[in-house]
């Protein structure tokens, strides 16, 4: 398998599959294809039915598209950015935002999971930002919306990041939402936002563009 990332402005990953070689991504990345592409669909089961009900309420896939080769295969997002592949060993995992992954080997596993906003009461369930948990061996291939920026954080070292600039982290790293007040009294609470706090250590990616303002998906 050769995977090259071609492009400046909007990037694509150009994949060439030996004969029986697979990898899956989400539905509607593929730019173009060779004929002698096979393709189907790989069901998400995770957490059952109310998993899939939630996933899909949130925009974020319950399946999806394997691909076999021989043959060329692209993908994009269609948007600007950066497109950057990672060697994953047997049990390693990085911790992903939804929507940032464009392909990946098919043993590379997929759990995604929520981080739930700085909401109050009810309304928690309301905001916060899907992630993606990949877990090696595989190769994963993803798309940084903008420009990619990379931080190693010591042990206890914290940043604080808006939730549209998070792109990857290490698991190591915790990430806790908080309501980011624009001043004080009662208006101060009422412009507030979610932003996250990100301690170490471990390696955190961000994006210099937020994805949710250009209605990616």
């Amino acid at each position: 398998m050769n995977i090259e990332a071609k492009g400046d402005f909007v990037p694509i990953a150009l994949v060439e599959l030996q004969q029986g070689e697979e990898i899956y991504s989400e539905g509607g990345l593929l730019v173009y294809a060779d004929p002698t592409i096979s393709f189907r669909t790989k069901w998400m089961t995770q957490g059952g039915i109310g998993g899939i009900i939630r996933r899909t309420a949130s925009g974020i896939p319950f399946h999806m598209h394997v691909y076999t080769g021989p043959g060329y295969a692209a993908f994009s997002r269609s948007k600007p950015g950066e497109v950057r592949k990672l060697e994953l060993q047997q049990g390693q995992t990085v911790e992903m935002v939804e929507h940032s992954l464009l392909l990946a080997t098919n043993s590379v596993g997929y759990e995604p999971y929520l981080i739930r906003g700085a909401g109050l009461g009810g309304f928690r369930r309301l905001e916060g930002i899907w992630m993606d948990k990949l877990i090696g061996p595989g190769m994963v291939v993803y798309h940084g919306h903008g420009n990619i920026l990379t931080f190693n954080l010591k042990e206890g070292e914290s940043m604080d990041v808006d939730m549209g600039a998070l792109l990857m982290k290490d698991p190591t790293v915790s990430a806790q939402p908080f309501s980011q007040q624009l001043g004080g009294g009662i208006m101060g609470s009422a412009l507030s936002f979610s932003a996250i706090r990100l301690k170490g250590p471990g390696q955190v990616l961000l994006q210099t563009m937020d994805p949710r303002s250009q209605h990616s998906g």
